[in-house]
């Protein structure tokens, strides 16, 4: 009899650096550790939760779910005199129209409204309305099976790596000054302040967050007589709220027109001013890769689970509408969605765009449109618009205009998403489009297992061995304005919804602290380290297993069955208006007689 020799105990702190060390009592069995031996019989004890911990941590294969509830506030009135979209508006003229209709005849009537919330909605349900997804006359005839593929199309993405050349513009709203950089170049700033209240410091506000802290530098992307480090010494105005877009540092005297008010340019983030080359972030725009395909994503109604905000809706009675039918008009809905996929995800071959495991995965969502509201010709190019992106800092529109910044114009290729377009014409559009051709109806084409799309724009430091989100990346669709005019002073920068296409799951999840070690030293370095010739060592951080929560509250424990991992997100998916045309009057009115009765 003895105890057994293959228990091993090892501190937390040991293990990984922000485990706690507990104090551990095991109860030693006296077990026989000697037995006859008999030809091909063989006995080992198994223990449950030790197999279970080792499929676990052995296992590749993913299911992500998420959660989706949208938030939007349908914000564009216009007309159609496409019968099919005419006719199934939300009203907001109604009486008007339906007066004009009756002493004037219904070729003089201008119907406006609003697109109903079906145009949006994740799974359209208006399968069963004539004249519009049913004979006869009908725009197109509804598949059931294709209900959450009409407006969106929805995929399993992972970042793969970085483009460095991207353009980027921003306008900047309080002094209307134009910043064009290119995304490796750092983050752009304008010098705002020189000696305020004399207060011997020079002000660098940037539009979006710098991630600086003091006692840290910048290499600025100009010198200042051979020299562009310098160290920063506080952060933040007098403004509240400054601390995470201005950065100051000390004026010790300096002449000339290097530093004056108003000058622009972009820095980038040393750690460590003495060893420069180890210690300098590095920007960049993730690119994501697509993972399944569209048939593939299985959307479905989460239960009974509303927002809430509810459902926005009122009846249409026959007398107010164009084709005198009655119904009920929705405007905005509340609706929640779940969203998985017929394909197991298999992650190890996967790298990030670090070349590191990945720890990552997205639930990536892109409009499509195949209705036919949105998009249209280009004016003069014979071409068609496609879906645009742009960055955070590029939603905020023009200061003195209001309207949309240059960028979203549809004469900005760099703001193209390129995903290819695809058109169809239906016999009620024939002499409706431009100069008495038929009106064309453009949608987006549907990706495919390994297309790129691009993602947010990020910072990286080697030293650090982390990445940071500085601004996430949006798309915008915009209305075709022969199909539907909101009446924009400018139909080739219209006024549009954006939306954020990816939305994170985390897999796994890369440890707060940093390692460090010689390959003389110490076994099992990763190959994704990295080698400091600050510390001539090389550096990493450690993947944590499975189930592993830190005191940090780092980690994952997602359900384990039947070989899968099932990740999941809860996410609100936010559709954002850039104004409105229309005033939403929600004053219950006094009842109306058709005059027509």
């Amino acid at each position: 009899m003895g105890n057994r020799i293959d228990t091993r105990v090892v501190l937390g702190s040991l293990r990984y650096k922000s485990a706690p060390d507990t104090n551990l009592f095991f109860q030693v069995p006296l077990i026989q550790n000697t037995k006859e031996i008999t030809e091909f019989d063989r006995s080992i004890d198994v223990g449950l939760e030790q197999v279970y911990d080792n499929e676990r941590q052995n296992s590749d294969i993913f299911r992500p779910i998420g959660k989706f509830a949208m938030l939007f506030n349908n914000s564009y009135s216009g007309q159609t005199n496409y019968p099919p979209f005419e006719n199934n508006l939300y009203y907001l003229n109604s009486d008007a129209a339906a007066n004009a209709q009756c002493l004037n005849g219904a070729t003089a009537v201008s119907w406006t409204g609003l697109p109903q919330y079906n145009e949006f909605d994740f799974i359209r349900n208006d399968f069963n309305v004539p004249g519009y997804t049913q004979p006869p006359n009908n725009h197109l005839t509804f598949i059931p099976k294709s209900a959450s593929s009409y407006n969106w199309n929805f995929y399993a993405s992972y970042a793969f790596e970085n483009d460095f050349t991207k353009e980027m513009y921003y306008l900047d709203k309080k002094t209307n000054i134009t910043l064009n950089w290119i995304a490796g170049d750092g983050i752009p700033f304008i010098i705002e302040q020189s000696n305020p209240n004399g207060l011997g410091i020079i002000s660098f506000r940037c539009p979006v967050k710098h991630g600086l802290s003091i006692g840290e530098y910048v290499k600025l992307s100009f010198s200042y007589n051979g020299t562009d480090i310098f160290i920063v010494d506080s952060l933040g105005t007098e403004v509240a709220g400054s601390d995470e877009y201005t950065f100051n540092i000390i004026n010790v005297g300096y002449v000339g027109s290097t530093f004056n008010v108003n000058t622009t340019g972009t820095f980038k983030r040393v750690i460590l001013a003495d060893n420069e080359s180890d210690t300098t972030s590095k920007y960049y725009v993730r690119r994501h890769k697509i993972l399944t395909n569209p048939e593939e994503a299985v959307m479905v109604k989460a239960g009974f689970e509303e927002n809430i905000f509810g459902i926005s809706k009122k009846y249409e009675s026959s007398g107010f509408t164009p084709n005198q039918t009655a119904r009920v008009s929705i405007k905005e809905g509340a609706q929640s969605y779940t969203l998985s996929f017929s394909r197991d995800i298999l992650i190890n071959p996967l790298l990030d765009n670090q070349q590191r495991p990945i720890s990552e995965l997205f639930f990536t969502v892109i409009w499509r449109g195949y209705f036919g509201w949105t998009f249209g010709l280009q004016n003069g190019s014979g071409g068609y618009e496609g879906l645009k992106q742009g960055w955070e800092f590029n939603l905020t529109p023009n200061p003195i205009t209001n309207q949309p910044t240059v960028w979203w114009s549809n004469t900005n290729s760099n703001a193209d998403v390129g995903i290819p377009m695809s058109t169809y014409t239906t016999s009620q559009g024939a002499g409706l489009g431009p100069g008495g051709t038929s009106l064309v109806f453009t949608y987006v084409d549907s990706l495919v297992i390994d297309d790129t799309l691009d993602g947010d724009y990020c910072e990286w430091n080697d030293y650090e061995q982390k990445e940071r989100v500085i601004s996430e990346i949006y798309h915008k669709f915009t209305f075709n304005p022969f199909a539907f005019n909101i009446g924009s002073s400018n139909n080739a920068n219209q006024k549009g919804y954006y939306y954020k296409p990816h939305h994170l799951v985390t897999t796994r999840v890369y440890s707060d602290y940093i390692e460090d070690g010689d390959v003389k030293n110490v076994v099992g370095i990763p190959n994704y380290s990295y080698f400091s010739t600050t510390k001539n060592l090389f550096v990493w951080r450690d993947l944590y297993p499975y189930g592993f929560i830190d005191t940090n509250g780092l980690g994952v424990n997602y359900p384990f069955l039947n070989g899968a991992h099932y990740p999941y997100g809860d996410y609100i998916f936010r559709i954002i208006s850039e104004g409105t045309n229309y005033n939403d009057n929600n004053i219950i009115a006094e009842p109306t007689i058709d005059p027509c009765e």
